[in-house]
């Protein structure tokens, strides 16, 4: 467990920074669609410029600067944990927040034709109604609402929970939901052990 644990953590700690700010966008860029499913529209080629300058400046802000900051930074270890520990925290807290709303037994692997319902089964929601899931998770413990209602601000989803609770029940629809983090958590882990048994031989 602690193998599996060690190697979960450090892909967590590398997945926002290095896997979806810096290689997700390059494929994006290069492909015209982002993960080979949503399409990208094609940017004018000062908008592609930039883009670019965007991305050298966010690496260089975020893993470059604390080298060259020798007054604040005289010795490379210092330089090595500011450029690495802040990004890896802050991906390993989005990526707990966002895996354990949508990689789980009963979301991973689950499809409709209607598009919304579509995005409430393949969502999960947990600790709703808990101050510390709430602002932690910056409102994405709300995560069905999230994809129903992508442009409304997370402050207001708990409000449209209620309504959208009595929706999936009228007509029969799964409303996913963990009591809290540890719950969503076991569930997560229960998910990444199946998926990682090799299938039986037919």
């Amino acid at each position: 467990i602690q193998g599996r644990l060690a190697s979960i953590l450090f892909i967590w700690s590398v997945a926002s920074g290095i896997g979806l700010n810096l290689l997700n966008d390059i494929g994006a860029t290069v492909k015209m669609s982002y993960n080979n499913v949503v399409p990208c529209e094609r940017p004018s080629a000062l908008g592609l410029v930039a883009h670019l300058a965007g991305r050298v400046l966010y690496i260089y802000v975020s893993f470059a600067w604390p080298f060259f900051a020798t007054e604040l930074f005289p010795t490379w270890p210092k330089a090595i944990v500011w450029a690495m520990v802040p990004n890896a925290i802050f991906s390993i807290c989005f990526m707990l927040n966002t895996q354990i709303n949508h990689l789980t037994g009963d979301c991973a692997h689950a499809r409709d034709s209607n598009f919304f319902k579509h995005q409430m089964i393949t969502a999960q929601n947990f600790g709703n109604g808990n101050w510390f899931c709430f602002y932690f998770s910056g409102g994405l413990n709300y995560q069905i609402e999230h994809h129903l209602f992508p442009s409304v601000n997370h402050t207001h989803l708990p409000k449209l929970s209620a309504g959208v609770k009595k929706i999936c029940e009228k007509y029969d629809v799964p409303y996913n939901h963990a009591a809290g983090y540890k719950e969503a958590i076991v569930q997560h882990f229960a998910h990444t052990e199946e998926m990682g048994r090799k299938p039986a031989k037919r």
